[in-house]
């Protein structure tokens, strides 16, 4: 969890000085992959400037009808320009655009999980 992240982050710095760049993006992208699970996508992406989120194959998945999801749509609509939500391959899949980094990508999952699921 994140309470146990920072715990981790502090005893490298207390024992080897301050924290490397490498190593705080090593932090976010576990941050990233678990604000990707609390959203509900079995498999997230960070590449060339654009975050994808694979959402459940099972398109009868009571997920679809829940409030996580519901922020997902909402989070669509409301950023037309950026997200492109589409079937692929039998799976719903999230793409958003001009994410320039890590702390960015992070940001927007934190935008569309539910309040209640990120803990700081």
């Amino acid at each position: 969890n994140e309470m146990a992240l920072d715990e981790f982050r502090q005893k490298l710095a207390d024992r080897f000085g301050p924290v490397p760049t490498q190593v705080d993006e090593l932090i976010n992208t576990w941050r990233l992959q678990w604000l990707g699970k609390m959203i509900g996508f079995e498999k997230i992406t960070f590449k060339k400037g654009v975050l994808r989120g694979y959402f459940i194959t099972n398109q009868q998945s009571p997920y679809y009808e829940t409030e996580q999801f519901t922020r997902v749509l909402q989070f669509v609509q409301a950023h037309p320009r950026i997200c492109n939500l589409k079937e692929v391959k039998n799976s719903l899949r999230l793409a958003i655009e001009h994410v320039s980094t890590l702390d960015m990508a992070i940001g927007m999952l934190q935008e569309i999980a539910l309040p209640e699921a990120i803990i700081h």
